[in-house]
């Protein structure tokens, strides 16, 4: 595995993306797309408003380590406290299905204990509208959906619910696995869904960076960030983001608030260049597709900023 040193890491699949902090907590995902509301954005937000989606350790002294497997963009956080350990796998799904790329929006945590006898507490608290809006819970037989956006978000689990809806503790006894849907909900048995697309995943990226032009110099940075910035890229319009995360204005009451999760033409610039340099030339076409389709404004002049879908006036 790569060993991941900053705060958080990052996954993704072309539709979405989530930053996790080394607690296992998701501190920024919107959905359905980069540039939606968050449903978890504690980064920004805090932790109240911005809701939760970790599974933590039941005490305060533990330590906990990011790598990433190998070539990929699945995460592994590994938490330990003491003679217990746990490993946490997240992934956004993304491979190769009838001709196509299959990319849900979907995400899939496999809970592991790896020594001892871990206690944990597992949280699902999504929010809407930036955190305005508490959602709608209702439960299922082995789900819980979530109310209130413009589709539902759905968490399938072989954990009890009752431990998530009571936030109740318990022992890491065996391997759990929870996949969060938004719109259409997991159809399929839990354990080898997750399973087979864990390894799908796996393999997905591992030949896309094995089809990378590497030199000798810096190779395991370079294709870490080759990796970042492919998941940048929103697949259905071919549009590449400055950044997964928003920013705060300028000043207080102020208009220049530069939001990077829209296509901003500099940045996508550099983006380009770095994928021209590693060969990687389909997510230059893809993003020639969406240029080509902006509006013609006035004068022939493109503006510096458009969205996902090339929309010219931006909130």
């Amino acid at each position: 595995m790569n060993k991941h040193t900053y705060d958080f890491g990052l996954i993704g699949n072309c539709s979405f993306l989530a930053l996790i902090g080394k607690d296992t907590n998701f501190e920024w995902m919107c959905l359905p797309r980069f540039d939606s509301s968050f449903v978890f954005g504690s980064l920004i937000a805090g932790e109240k408003k911005g809701g939760e989606f970790s599974v933590k350790p039941c005490s305060a002294n533990y330590s906990s380590d990011h790598k990433y497997i190998e070539n990929t963009n699945v995460l592994c956080t590994t938490i330990s406290e003491g003679e217990h350990e746990y490993q946490v796998t997240d992934f956004a799904p993304r491979f190769m299905q009838l001709d196509r790329y299959y990319r849900p929006r979907m995400v899939i945590r496999k809970i592991e204990p790896t020594r001892g006898n871990p206690r944990v507490k597992v949280m699902c608290k999504p929010k809407g509208n930036y955190g305005e809006n508490d959602l709608e819970v209702e439960t299922g037989s082995n789900h819980i959906r979530y109310g209130g956006l413009e589709e539902n978000l759905r968490l399938t689990t072989n954990i009890p619910l009752s431990y998530i809806a009571e936030e109740k503790e318990f022992v890491l006894r065996e391997t759990y696995y929870m996949i969060l849907t938004y719109g259409v909900p997991l159809e399929g048995p839990i354990r080898e869904t997750a399973e087979s697309f864990l390894n799908k995943t796996i393999t997905y990226w591992q030949r896309w960076v094995k089809s990378t032009s590497i030199g000798n110099l810096y190779q395991s940075q370079v294709i870490r960030s080759a990796l970042t910035l492919k998941i940048c890229q929103y697949e259905d319009t071919g549009a590449i983001i400055a950044a997964p995360t928003s920013s705060l204005p300028e000043s207080p009451g102020s208009t220049r608030n530069w939001d990077y999760r829209f296509c901003w033409m500099r940045d996508t610039y550099y983006t380009l260049q770095a994928f021209n340099s590693v060969g990687h030339f389909e997510d230059m076409e893809k993003y020639l597709s969406f240029i080509s389709n902006l509006p013609v404004p006035y004068g022939n002049r493109i503006q510096p900023i458009y969205s996902l879908t090339g929309y010219s006036k931006l909130t």
